[in-house]
């Protein structure tokens, strides 16, 4: 199979983390804001292949993605202006090397990402988030990155089951995540694309403190086995997506998480890659200084 686009598969893998975003719901208030990933008693680990919606101060250093003859080391960092909005920023290092092509290495595109908490309802474990993403054009390398800048409206949802009856006490602990945006070049007539994200989330710290105490030992408790997708379908062209399943550790400070990335169509490309990230909660290493809200304060 051919090896994919570098941008191409940049774009499909982390299309959340390298854009920046503004949404045009900006004037409406924002949702009062807890901790990290919390609704009530659910825990929502942050996503490795997928943008979780939860704004707040975290740190992603680092991201590696190994995918077929190319390495890419990213870093995220996402810091909380208000309660409920948060601004990321993004920028990785790409090292590809596709057989009988000229390698191409050097540093993406930076890109920043304002997000707002439109939704957040504690009891039925569900939060809406609203974004609109910018790469910026021309800040990385000529040889990786593109000289157009990428625009990207998107909608970030989360939910947990933990609602569901106690007969089905055994689906409580799943939780779902995902994205959707329209990205488009700020290049006239330039590709535009629609793209779509997600996790499927099984909670065994859920399970061990809400449903059932199944008599996890602390480490087990707190791994959350997880199925990512990643999905692009530009205009005038198909559609390459791939499929991650993986496993996350999640401790109070720090995340580990590691999956396999696998291409669901030909169009992608033939090779299994993984995606591995060491993650920090700035908001609970830091708590009065570094992951506070620039305004307004303590969180609630």
């Amino acid at each position: 199979m051919p090896f994919p686009d570098r941008r191409g598969l940049a774009r499909l893998l982390h299309h959340c983390r390298f854009r920046a975003a503004f949404v045009t719901a900006a004037f409406i208030l924002p949702a009062s804001a807890q901790a990290h990933g919390i609704l009530g008693d659910r825990f929502f680990p942050a996503t490795i292949s997928s943008d979780d919606p939860f704004a707040a101060d975290e740190l992603a250093l680092p991201t590696f993605t190994g995918f077929a003859h190319e390495r890419d080391y990213e870093l995220d960092y996402s810091k909380t202006i208000f309660r409920g909005v948060a601004l990321e920023i993004g920028a990785g290092y790409v090292d590809a090397h596709p057989p009988g092509d000229v390698a191409q290495t050097g540093w993406g595109n930076f890109s920043i990402q304002p997000s707002i908490e439109l939704i957040r309802d504690p009891q039925s474990e569900f939060i809406l988030t609203g974004a609109f993403g910018w790469e910026i054009g021309g800040s990385g390398s000529r040889a990786v990155a593109d000289r157009n800048s990428t625009y990207s409206p998107m909608l970030k949802y989360g939910k947990g089951f933990g609602d569901l009856s106690d007969e089905a006490w055994f689906l409580r602990p799943f939780a779902v995540t995902g994205s959707v945006d329209y990205a488009f070049s700020g290049q006239h007539g330039g590709p535009n694309a629609i793209e779509w994200a997600g996790a499927v989330e099984y909670s065994l710290l859920y399970l061990q403190n809400n449903v059932r105490d199944l008599g996890l030992g602390n480490f087990a408790a707190h791994l959350t086995p997880v199925v990512e997708y990643s999905f692009s379908a530009a205009s005038g062209g198909g559609t390459t997506g791939t499929i991650n399943p993986g496993i996350i550790w999640s401790g109070q400070d720090v995340q580990l998480a590691v999956e396999a990335v696998i291409p669901a169509n030909r169009a992608t490309g033939g090779a299994v890659g993984m995606i591995a990230q060491l993650h920090f909660y700035i908001d609970d290493i830091f708590p009065t200084t570094l992951g506070r809200p620039v305004f307004g304060g303590a969180r609630s």
